[in-house]
């Protein structure tokens, strides 16, 4: 072994807080001074990123620290009992780093771990051992931070180093990984430089195991990740990362904050999972089912809770057949917020495939979702879901959010924007459904020639209706309504239609019967309102919302909402705008079917009624059903009157004078006009006397007048 100072002269240096004779006696008080910083030692991760120049500085000076230069020399070094060395770099061409301190255990028997446990060559009783610590920097069993070769095997011993847990610390660099590496029931958290976008910064997890996980935490009893990078390189199968039981130990309590997974097959799959939490987390770059699986197929546990915080979580611009995060069977408590979801086929997807109960409480609040080509929010299952100040947009042909029959619980979204997508802002097929406070519109995107399918044959169904064939799948759904134009022959196929699909290719116009034999031509596209209500929702509520054409972007939705249920209330919303009404109301009504007070639909609260048999004078008139205004404010939007024969002018007085309204003229013919600017009259101050007030009569004959109120407080 070489002597300290003949070719190591830096190692007389003051480093860490340890100094020996030889360097006290050169230093003197004021060299122990001046010395500075230099005196605390640097945590493991800065040690294996220190510049080569300071990495011949050791980072811990020991009372017996015989320098040796590599691990390949420690194993050919025999040591004594109470003696220590030096190690100054793991490998020789990487000067500093992976070195440190090591003490002989001349007992130990123990496995060569090639980080914390060396044996000697010959040796068959005797080991150097690092200091025991929590924290072990991955240089330390010969990472080399280059990423060129297999580190799976040293970072499975480092995890094994820590059999009661702690931190596995990697500098900047990159780590590859070829075989999953496991975590088996102790805490590990692995630490890196910090999270970056980049593919040649800081800490990377490079995970090349092709169809089989990256990382795999079984029964993990707390630890995760922070500040690094976890980045697939041709995975063609697996998640990057994975959690499971280890016998009957679910995973606890895991925390992955600033982490950046990119690149991969499939993402994250959380199974067996209690109180985990991703905090400024970011997924990107992922082709395969989808980023994020919380519990998943043949797993009788569930994940609860999982909470994602300020995180953003994306398939990819070019994946969109890849969903963003689903929630199969059994999940609990499912927390997000400031989190966007972005790209990709799904964004949130409620699923229950696997026989389980389905998943529990689902909790929105902030971040949103956009430029997805599926369902941003899709909620074929589930309990409870609350989405509030959340933000929902996608391109693509299909809703916004879907909420299918066989989600059985409640739903609620408090002040959230649904704009921009392909057919419906919201389509409702559950029960319990409150949307209040809302901006809804600009939907019905691809109701338009431009996104039509053509038609390929028109004929008579089994039932002797119209049955369409198109060139290519539609794409569409029973209930849905679509225009067909431009068809020869058939011609009655022609027009806005509900349609009942048959396959891929074929739907039947609803009660539209075929007539004629089909000569050619044709094409067909589907419309979309701002809220589609179908038969089979109930205890729907719509209250205070805007539904219709927003400043920015398309607006192609034909009716603000269209409602084929039974039970549903509907009011104090904004619905004026939309390109062909307020609403559409088909369903079968129920004493529990409520449309009030919505705005840009005509409201109209009672009517004042007179009806003169015979001969008509000029005079005033009593109304039938309403003599005095007591107590109420009410204004007048209509006027719809007829006589038998003659002619004459009619306007509404109140104590013997005009109301403020104009004088109607009337005729022969029915006729029915708004009153634009509606007028006022106000009875709170006292009763007033209303009645109908006739001028200019001419051979009158059998007077009808009504007077449409609204009242207004």
């Amino acid at each position: 072994m070489k002597k300290e100072n003949e070719s190591h002269p830096a190692a007389h240096e003051p480093v860490g807080g340890t100094l020996s004779r030889r360097t006290l006696s050169a230093l003197g008080l004021a060299g122990m001074v001046a010395a500075g910083g230099q005196l605390l030692a640097p945590s493991a991760a800065q040690a294996g990123s220190r510049r080569p120049e300071d990495d011949r500085r050791p980072a811990k000076r020991t009372p017996q620290g015989d320098p040796v230069d590599t691990v390949a020399q420690l194993r050919r070094t025999r040591g004594s009992a109470g003696h220590w060395v030096w190690l100054l770099a793991y490998h020789g061409d990487q000067i500093g780093r992976g070195g440190g301190d090591l003490y002989w255990d001349a007992a130990s028997t123990e496995r060569d771990n090639g980080g914390t446990v060396f044996a000697v060559e010959g040796v068959a009783t005797g080991r150097w051992k690092r200091p025991a610590t929590n924290r072990l920097d991955l240089a330390w069993f010969g990472w080399t931070g280059r990423g060129t070769g297999n580190d799976s095997p040293l970072v499975q011993e480092a995890v094994n180093a820590l059999p009661t847990g702690g931190f596995i610390e990697a500098g900047p660099g990159k780590v590859r990984l070829e075989q999953t590496v496991t975590v088996d029931r102790v805490p590990i958290t692995f630490q890196g430089a910090g999270a970056t976008d980049n593919v040649d910064y800081s800490t990377q997890y490079v995970v090349a195991t092709g169809t089989a996980d990256g990382f795999r935490l079984s029964g993990a009893r707390g630890g995760g990740m922070r500040d690094l990078q976890v980045r697939g390189e041709g995975l063609t199968g697996g998640y990057l990362l994975a959690t499971e039981r280890s016998g009957t130990d679910g995973n606890y309590m895991l925390s992955f904050a600033n982490v950046r997974f990119r690149d991969g097959y499939n993402g994250m799959a959380l199974r067996a999972c209690n109180t985990v939490r991703f905090v400024n987390c970011v997924w990107n770059g992922f082709v395969g089912e989808q980023v994020i699986l919380l519990n998943g197929v043949g797993d009788s546990s569930r994940a609860d809770p999982v909470e994602f915080v300020e995180c953003g979580i994306a398939a990819g611009t070019g994946n969109n057949n890849t969903d963003n995060l689903v929630i199969d069977g059994l999940g609990g408590s499912i927390k997000f917020i400031s989190t966007a979801l972005l790209f990709g086929r799904h964004g949130l997807w409620l699923r229950n495939t696997t026989g389980q109960n389905t998943p529990k409480f689902l909790y929105f609040e902030g971040g949103g979702f956009e430029n997805g080509h599926g369902v941003p929010v899709l909620l074929e299952a589930g309990a409870q879901v609350h989405f509030a100040n959340t933000y929902i947009s996608a391109d693509n042909e299909h809703d916004d959010v879907k909420i299918g029959p066989g989600f059985v619980g409640s739903a609620t979204f408090v002040g959230c924007v649904l704009r921009g997508c392909g057919r419906n802002g919201l389509d409702i097929a559950s029960t319990r459904v409150t949307v209040t406070g809302c901006l809804i519109g600009n939907n019905g995107r691809t109701a338009h020639t431009a996104f039509s399918r053509a038609v390929e044959r028109v004929a008579a169904n089994p039932s002797g209706d119209v049955r369409v064939t198109t060139a290519v799948p539609h794409g569409w759904e029973t209930e849905d309504r679509i225009t067909v134009s431009d068809v020869t022959g058939s011609t009655e196929a022609n027009g806005k239609r509900r349609i009942t699909v048959v396959s891929p290719t074929e739907f039947d116009l609803v009660g539209v019967r075929f007539e004629r034999a089909y000569a050619g031509g044709g094409s067909a596209y589907r419309h979309g309102a701002g809220i589609n209500i179908r038969s089979t929702a109930s205890r729907v509520v719509i209250t205070g919302n805007v539904i219709g054409p927003l400043a920015d972007g398309i607006s192609r939705q034909d009716y603000g909402i269209v409602n084929d249920a039974t039970d549903v209330l509907v009011s104090s919303n904004d619905l004026a705008g939309n390109t062909t009404g307020a609403y559409l109301n088909t369903g079968a009504q129920s004493a529990q079917t409520r449309f009030v007070g919505n705005k840009g639909v005509e409201q109209i609260d009672g009517w004042l009624s007179a009806q003169i048999v015979g001969p008509v004078a000029d005079g005033l008139y009593d109304f039938r059903n309403f003599l005095y205004l007591d107590g109420q404010r009410i204004r007048i939007t209509k006027v719809t009157r007829k006589l038998a024969a003659g002619g004459c002018t009619v306007r509404l007085d109140a104590d013997g004078a005009s109301a403020g309204g104009p004088t109607i003229a009337v005729s022969t013919q029915l006729q029915s006009t708004n009153v634009n600017p509606p007028y006022a009259l106000d009875g709170v101050g006292g009763p007033k006397r209303l009645q109908l007030r006739v001028t200019g009569a001419a051979a009158a004959q059998g007077l009808e007048v009504q007077f449409a109120y609204q009242i207004i407080s």
